[in-house]
Formats: C-alpha cells, sequence, structure tokens
C-alpha cells in the first residue's frame, strides 16, 4: 500500500521537509539569547543581528512551541502528499476544489496543533509573552529559510556537477525533462534501424495513420531523414508520448487493488440481464448471458455473430459498465492488414512511435492491474482477422506470464518507457478480447484458426422483452475476484464426470470416423472449462455441452456435400439422441437438421 501511494519524488519531498523542520529547530535553538548551552555569540546569532532581526529570549515553553511547529510542518507535508496521491491513484484531479479545501483543513490541524497548542501552554498567556513566542518563532522560520536555500543551492550544485560529471555518457532523465536529448551533439547514433518497422513502409499510409512518410526503405534498414541525414533518435518522452504520460500519471507504480463486491457467478449473470433490461432496454435470454459470462473462463477472446442490430456491440460495452470496468472499442478498417493496424509503428520521418489507442489503453491496463479490461473488435470480419490479429490470436495460447507482444527492438542507449519491458508490451490477465462479426457479402469468411481459439456466440432472432420490477445496479467486480470465480468454478465447480466424458468421447470418435473430423486438445479443454462455470452461472451441463459441440464440431459440417454426408448426419442425430435424450442437445439437433436439409 506504501509503494503503491508514496513515489520517489514524494520521498524526496518529504526528506526536505524533515530537513527543513530540524534545521529550523536548530536555527531556533541558536537564536535563544538565554541559552546556557549556545553561546550568544554563535554564527546564526551573529547572522541574525547582522541583517536586523531582533534578539529574543523565549522561555521553555517557547522552545516547545517551536519544536511542534517544526514537527507538524513535517508531518504537514507529509499529508498533503498523502492526499494528493491518494486522488491520483483513485483517477480524481488532485487540484480540485474538494481537494483544495482538504489541503486547507490538513494546513489549519497543523497550525493548530502547534502554533495553538503553544499558545495555550504560555503561561501566563499575556501579550508580552505572546509578543516573544510570535517574534521567536519568526525569527527562527526566516533565517532557517534563508540558510536552507543557501545550502540547497550551495550542494545542490556540487551533487548536480558531480553527478553528470560521472554519467556525463549516460542517457538522461529527471522527472518531467522531456526536452533533454538522450544523446549528447558528441555521441550521436543511429538506432531508428533497431525498431520493429518491418511493415512500416506498405502498413503505415494503408491504415491511415500517416506514418513512414521520408522514413528509408521500410525494411528496417532506415534512419535516413527527407534531407539524407542522419536522424537521431530523442528521449523516451519524444518517441513514446503517450506511454510517457502515462508512466507520470502513476509514477512507475502499480495502482492499488480494486475492491469487490462478493458475488457469485450466477449473480452476475442474472443481474447483467436485469441491468440490461431495466437500465438499456436491451432483452437477452438467461443462457446467452451465462455463455458470454463463462466464456471468459474458456477462453480471453470471444466472438458474437449474426444479424446486425440484435445487440451484438452492446453486450461487452454494458457489461464493462455493469462490472465497473473499461471497454475499447476498435472499430476494424478494411485496411488493416498486419499488426501495426493495432498496435502501430515507428515512424521515421518524424522519430516517434505512432501510438494507437489499443496500445495505449493496453499499457495503461498494466498499471490499472485489478480492473477488468475489455476490447471490442467491432465488425472484425470487414478485413481478415488473420492479418492483423494473429500475434494476438497466439500470444494468448502461451503461460500467462508469457502473455506479451513486440513493440519494438530497445537499442541498448534508448531508455524506454517503465512497463515496456524489453521492447514488448505485456496483456494483463485482466483482459478480454471480444469481436463482432456480421454475415453479409461485405464481410471475410473467419477461419476455423480463428474460431477454435475464440468461444462464439450466435446472434440470430431479436430477444423478447420482459420486465424487471426490482432495482438492477451497477456492481464493483475487480479482475482478480473474476478470476477466483472462473477458476474456482473449474476447480470445485459440477464439472464433466467420467460418465460424461464417455459420453462426450462417443460421440467425438462417431463423428470422426463418419467425417475424418477430429477436435484437438485445445478445444477439449474448453469444454472441460466451460461446462463447470456455465453450471455455477445457473445452467445446465447437457446445454453447455450442447453449446460446445454444435459450435465447435457440428459447425464446420457446414458445406460439406458428398453423397454419404446426409446418411451420415442421419447417424449422427440418432446417436447423440441415443447417448443424451431426446431434445437434450437442442441446440445440436437443430444444426444438423439445417445442413441435412441444405444437401
Amino acid at each position: 500500500m506504501l509503494k503503491a501511494i508514496f513515489t520517489r519524488k514524494n520521498f524526496i519531498v518529504i526528506a526536505l521537509a524533515c530537513l527543513y523542520s530540524f534545521l529550523m529547530v536548530f536555527v531556533g535553538l541558536c537564536l535563544d539569547n538565554s541559552s546556557t548551552v549556545l553561546s550568544p555569540k554563535n554564527p546564526i546569532n551573529l547572522l541574525a543581528i547582522s541583517i536586523g532581526l531582533p534578539a529574543v529570549s523565549p522561555n521553555i515553553n517557547g522552545k516547545i512551541t517551536l519544536f511542534l511547529t517544526g514537527v507538524f510542518f513535517a508531518v504537514f507535508v507529509t499529508a498533503v502528499i498523502y492526499q494528493k496521491r491518494v486522488a491520483v491513484v483513485a483517477g480524481r484531479k488532485p487540484f480540485s476544489l474538494k481537494m483544495i479545501g482538504a489541503y486547507a483543513i490538513t494546513a489549519f490541524c497543523c497550525l493548530a496543533f502547534s502554533v495553538g497548542v503553544g499558545i495555550l501552554i504560555q503561561s501566563p498567556i499575556s501579550k508580552e509573552n505572546l509578543t516573544i513566542l510570535l517574534r521567536y518563532l519568526g525569527n527562527s522560520i526566516l533565517l532557517s529559510a534563508l540558510i536552507y536555500i543557501v545550502l540547497f543551492l550551495g550542494i545542490g550544485s556540487i551533487v548536480m556537477l558531480v553527478i553528470n560529471f560521472l554519467l556525463v555518457d549516460k542517457p538522461f532523465k529527471f522527472f518531467d525533462a522531456k526536452d533533454e536529448p538522450v544523446f549528447d551533439d558528441d555521441d550521436i547514433h543511429d538506432v531508428s534501424g533497431s525498431f520493429d518497422v518491418d511493415a512500416t513502409a506498405q502498413s503505415g499510409p494503408v491504415a491511415g495513420s500517416g506514418g513512414g512518410i521520408g522514413g528509408g526503405t521500410g525494411d528496417g534498414e532506415g534512419g535516413v531523414g527527407a534531407g539524407g541525414q542522419t536522424m537521431v533518435l530523442g528521449d523516451r518522452e519524444k518517441v513514446f508520448p503517450e506511454l510517457s504520460s502515462i508512466d507520470e500519471k502513476f509514477d512507475g507504480f502499480d495502482a492499488v487493488p480494486v475492491e469487490s463486491d462478493r458475488v457469485t457467478l450466477q449473480e452476475i449473470a442474472t443481474g447483467f440481464r436485469n441491468f440490461l433490461a431495466r437500465n438499456y432496454q436491451l432483452y437477452f435470454d438467461i443462457d446467452t448471458i451465462r455463455f458470454f459470462v463463462s466464456g471468459f473462463g474458456a477462453s480471453h477472446f470471444e466472438i458474437l455473430e449474426g444479424l446486425s442490430g440484435t445487440g451484438k456491440s452492446s453486450l461487452p460495452r454494458y457489461f464493462a459498465k455493469y462490472v465497473s470496468g473499461n471497454v475499447l472499442f476498435m472499430p476494424v478498417q478494411a485496411t488493416w492488414r498486419d499488426k501495426t493496424s493495432i498496435l502501430g509503428f515507428f515512424n521515421e520521418f518524424s522519430q516517434t512511435y505512432k501510438e494507437t489507442e489499443f496500445l495505449t489503453r493496453l499499457y495503461e491496463s498494466a498499471y490499472n492491474t485489478d480492473e477488468i479490461n475489455i476490447y471490442v473488435l467491432d465488425e472484425m470480419n470487414i478485413s481478415r482477422v488473420e492479418y492483423y490479429f494473429a500475434d494476438l490470436l497466439s500470444v494468448l495460447e502461451y503461460p500467462v506470464e508469457d502473455w506479451k507482444l513486440k513493440i519494438m527492438n530497445v537499442p541498448h542507449t534508448f531508455v524506454p518507457p517503465i512497463k515496456l519491458e524489453d521492447g514488448y508490451v505485456r496483456i494483463p490477465e485482466n483482459s478480454y478480447f471480444v469481436g463482432t462479426a456480421n454475415r453479409d457479402d461485405s464481410t471475410f469468411t473467419i477461419t476455423d484458426k480463428v474460431y477454435d481459439r475464440a468461444i462464439t456466440l450466435d446472434f440470430e432472432v431479436r430477444n423478447q422483452p420482459f420486465t424487471v420490477n426490482e432495482e438492477a445496479p451497477a456492481i464493483r467486480l475487480s479482475g482478480s475476484y473474476f478470476r477466483h470465480l472462473l477458476n474456482g468454478a473449474i476447480q470445485n465447480g459440477t464439472g464433466l464426470n467420467d460418465d460424461d466424458k464417455a459420453k462426450l468421447n462417443q460421440v467425438l470418435s462417431f463423428v470422426y470416423d463418419k467425417f475424418d473430423l477430429a477436435i484437438g486438445n485445445r478445444i477439449t479443454n474448453q469444454i472441460y472449462n466451460i461446462v463447470p462455470i456455465f453450471v455455477e452461472c445457473g445452467g445446465t451441463k447437457e446445454d453447455a455441452i450442447d453449446f460446445m459441440l454444435c459450435k465447435k464440431l457440428f459447425a464446420k459440417l457446414e458445406g460439406r456435400f458428398e453423397e454419404y454426408v446426409k446418411g451420415a448426419l442421419t447417424e449422427t442425430l440418432t446417436l447423440i439422441q441415443s447417448v443424451y435424450g431426446n431434445g437434450v442437445l437442442k441446440r445440436s439437433e437443430k444444426v444438423i437438421e439445417k445442413i441435412r436439409r441444405s444437401l
């Protein structure tokens, strides 16, 4: 908690305030002309006399007041910094009227506990004693401030000289000094070719970003500007202005963990459905909501596919609002051809990285590690998904600790943004990706490579309205608690027992024998994961199995027109009805009947 609130700059300011408090008390003791410990001819007292400060002889209560003033000055600085950092971490404006009022109250309290108490303990409380006390405090504060400034400038100049002399060949970075170049004029290196810009020359302008103008050959060997002169790579605030501003916002420390409501998966599904109906007049059947929620436990990527106007885009948007998370909508463009469309690229002409909103939001989520973040690819199949989303699809198959995307090759002399680890941006575990897809002539077919990695929901009909009488408020759900619910359901919930697995394998083996169609371990694991979560959301085991078989297996039989297919489909339908019962796997039965009618 302390690390998340205070930063290095905060500790420096607090330390400087404490040093001033000590100096003020020491100077005050030196100014006491009645002291038997320090001679009235000490250098500090002589300095006070030389600049015309009147001599004072405070009593013991005056010295106590001076000590309290020093202590509460340090307390005041620490308290104000704490209040400001809490406001920043909580996403509030640190200099709003409310916060300025809070700072003023803190100042009043500290003043009351120091000078106020000091006045009250004067004995007797007379005009003469109060005059001596205030004069003593004023002389001590003024003279200590003058000495403090002189010492600060003198010692600071020496330290500045020594540090810069020792680090003369190192990149320079000091807080907000954004205009200071990384390199000296005598030590210019061409490092622009170190960036991962293989597709910059082609994809940058195509993606509508305006990058790549005058930027070399486009093969990563560039670095020559428009005038044929070598371009100098600036500091990270110039190359990555948005990412650097995020570093400044959080001061390099992760945000405080989110306090989460203690709700169940069933309460989330039911509450979200009512939330949509009550507040936005959006109506979904409960199984759609259950599959949407439980799908995040089987894959971090979902596809919402079907008719336009059925609420595909609204579902992830309002789910983020319901759980008090974050959502980013990215309307996919037909010109998207590679990862630079969503991750950006290095522009050799401007010597800056073209930061996309997706990149900046993904980077910021590395600080907000406990908030749910949803990224929506709207109309994702208006371009080929494999062109621009391939890297992310592959990364999500790795262990969580390896969820990171390559942004650039980091030159050894370049200091990158804090969360850009070795040129990679990390995908936090609280990140979920949703793609919406329409089915019309203007879109591309989504391949099995993409479908296999995602949980796909169909939106084929508009649902009937229903009435919600009770209140349906949003909840506060942290990413860690959401994962706890999903993982807890997988580990301890009602999953597939041995009998369920035997039935499933019987169907899978039959389909493989008849159609030479198999599913791999990836899809099997998805089935094993989604079933217990769907049950915890209030659904049944059979409905979850039916959903997965329909989308992962039987949907792949569409477009098969061999002579044997129709008869084999009839045999498959008979098998699943004998294994699970007639009408139990109704979605699968419907898909099989649909394919049979088309033959």
